[in-house]
């Protein structure tokens, strides 16, 4: 699986069907922090890393019908969700109503095969390390082809990484696969590892074979729409025009009965109009992760509208871009820039005024969150703000201050660096004078780039057309999930930075089976990424989702997978009437 990023709007994210805790999805525009002048807000305590908020509901107490009225901040660039740009929070989100996936989630984390579409999936042998994924009988693509073992080979067979012309999101996992073969029936799939891999079950899931057929069918075929769907919904009008996705129940979906009549996905793209489409009544339910759009829909709650909040695994950081040639290639300069960011600051200008917990810390570590086993603190000075460290860090790299704005100059050539972030972001907005004073005072330049924020990953950021961004990542169980975000080939390490020795660890880490010596590895790994400064962790992002009282199933779900088939409206309420 990987990480599914987020790019930040106000609160949106990337993910993919694929990733993990430190799996990741890109998040376009999310970001939570902590509120009050000490960092602290009006949250109260921390939240359990095993706690969420969705109004759980049985199905026995929610009537049948009603819309539901989402929004999002970035309409899909592909709707392929194991595709490099399909691998997006919003287009998972939109893909999780009608495309299969194998594996569900527990609050707590606890993952096991999703009943709605797979019977059974387990290891049947410890050394060779062999899993067996069995199916349900009956299942087929919405062309009516089936669902079966060809569909299972056909993820492994394309995400191992064998195929360069094919743009995967990543290879994490499937890279560690000796082969897979057809078992007792056409519905089973036995796979055989070359080594042991703690995540083995975040691997599974289904591609019909017409998304694999070639590399250009893989890639292009899918981006503006989803050809083919198996959930409890199917497309009804994709309007790429007005930026607005309808689905409704699919009538061949052999699973639970979905309760409502439609779910109408809308794109806003400036998250004071999400506020004011929610206030006006024209959305259910707001993810609202900055004050622009919380103080807005703030009064609501209390009257029709409820708060529901969960710390979950997704957090927000800068990547930097280290490539060959690029201004941030010079890891000395890289690790200036750690020691001139005050994160604390960062976070305050996005989120005093958030319901964040009382005292709320930067992130301290890119691979565990701080309510999660095993999180340590590894940054080391590099996690200390110090402008004037980050001069001496310089001028140790033979760089000089040179005229009047005292800029860092080396040969010649003064330090000047790019920030990318999506149009219309009120967390980019807040953060960006910031950085750019805080960069500004430690001799560097930075000059700002708003792009199109369909275009922020597919343009700039994967094809690496920047030199810092910010944005988040949306994590889930699965520790091994992320790992290509900081192995150096990684399809995911857009900064292009990291070293043997990173590598070396994060393998082995991806292998331990023991819990203990497997969270030592990753926070050896951990150490090492702060040393390599590719990214900045900030914050640990919140769920906060403002909603109709009477929605159920859905909100703050934290780790916790969805389950389209049980979200709907409590008996008696009026969103069921028309």
């Amino acid at each position: 699986m990987r990480l599914t990023r987020r790019s930040m709007l106000g609160a949106t994210a990337l993910t993919v069907s694929m990733t993990a805790l430190a799996a990741c999805s890109q998040d376009p525009g999310t970001g939570g922090g902590s509120g009050g002048s000490d960092g602290g807000g009006d949250g109260g305590e921390q939240i359990a890393a095993d706690s969420n908020d969705i109004n759980a509901k049985d199905r026995s107490e929610l009537g049948e019908g009603g819309a539901l009225r989402l929004s999002n901040n970035a309409f899909p660039a592909n709707w392929n969700g194991f595709h490099t740009d399909g691998n997006e929070a919003n287009t998972s989100e939109m893909l999780a109503t009608m495309y299969p996936s194998l594996v569900q989630y527990s609050a707590a984390g606890e993952v096991t095969a999703n009943p709605q579409y797979a019977k059974r999936i387990e290891l049947t042998s410890e050394d060779p390390q062999v899993m067996e994924i069995e199916l349900n009988e009956g299942m087929t693509w919405s062309d009516g082809s089936p669902i079966n073992y060809q569909s299972i080979a056909n993820v492994f067979e394309t995400m191992n990484g064998s195929k360069p012309d094919y743009a995967i999101a990543s290879s994490s996992g499937y890279d560690k696969v000796e082969k897979i073969e057809q078992g007792a029936s056409d519905l089973i799939a036995v796979v055989t590892f070359k080594e042991k891999y703690a995540d083995w079950i975040s691997l599974p899931g289904v591609m019909p074979d017409s998304l694999v057929a070639t590399a250009d069918a893989f890639n292009t075929s899918w981006a503006s729409e989803p050809l083919l769907t198996a959930g409890p919904y199917k497309v009804d009008t994709i309007d790429a025009a007005n930026k607005t996705v309808l689905v409704v129940p699919d009538e061949n979906w052999w699973g639970d009965k979905p309760l409502l009549s439609q779910v109408l996905f809308t794109t806003i793209e400036d998250p004071a109009a999400t506020a004011t489409a929610f206030q006006n009544g024209q959305l259910d339910v707001i993810e609202t992760t900055v004050p622009a759009t919380y103080s807005v829909v703030e009064p609501m709650i209390g009257n029709g509208a409820t708060l529901r909040k969960a710390a979950g695994p997704n957090w927000t950081h800068l990547t930097l871009n280290g490539a060959e040639g690029r201004a941030l290639a010079d890891p000395a300069v890289r690790q200036a820039m750690f020691r001139a960011i005050d994160r604390h600051e960062v976070f305050l200008s996005v989120n005093a005024t958030m319901p964040y917990p009382d005292n709320t810390e930067p992130l301290n570590n890119h691979l565990l969150m701080t309510n999660q086993e095993g999180y340590q603190d590894n940054s080391g000075d590099l996690g200390t703000y110090d402008p004037e460290a980050a001069k001496k860090l310089l001028t140790d790299a033979g760089y000089t201050f040179e005229g009047e704005d005292q800029k860092a100059t080396k040969d010649g050539k003064a330090v000047e660096i790019t920030y990318v972030y999506n149009d219309g972001s009120k967390t980019n907005e807040a953060v960006v004078p910031v950085v750019q004073e805080q960069l500004k005072a430690v001799g560097i330049t930075m000059t700002v780039q708003k792009v199109p924020p369909t275009d922020l990953f597919s343009k700039y950021v994967i094809p690496g057309d920047f030199d810092i961004t910010l944005f988040g990542w949306v994590g889930n169980p699965f520790l091994s999930s992320g790992d290509s975000i900081w192995k150096t080939d990684g399809e995911q390490n857009f900064g292009k930075i990291g070293d043997a020795e990173t590598d070396a660890l994060i393998d082995q880490a991806a292998v331990e089976t023991d819990p203990t010596k497997r969270l030592d590895l990753i926070n050896q790994a951990d150490a090492r990424l702060w040393q390599l400064a590719g990214v900045v962790p900030l914050w640990q992002s919140y769920d906060f989702f403002v909603q109709n009282d009477d929605l159920a199933n859905f909100g703050a779900k934290g780790f916790q997978s969805l389950d389209w088939t049980k979200i709907g409206y409590v008996k008696g309420s009026s969103k069921l009437e028309g």
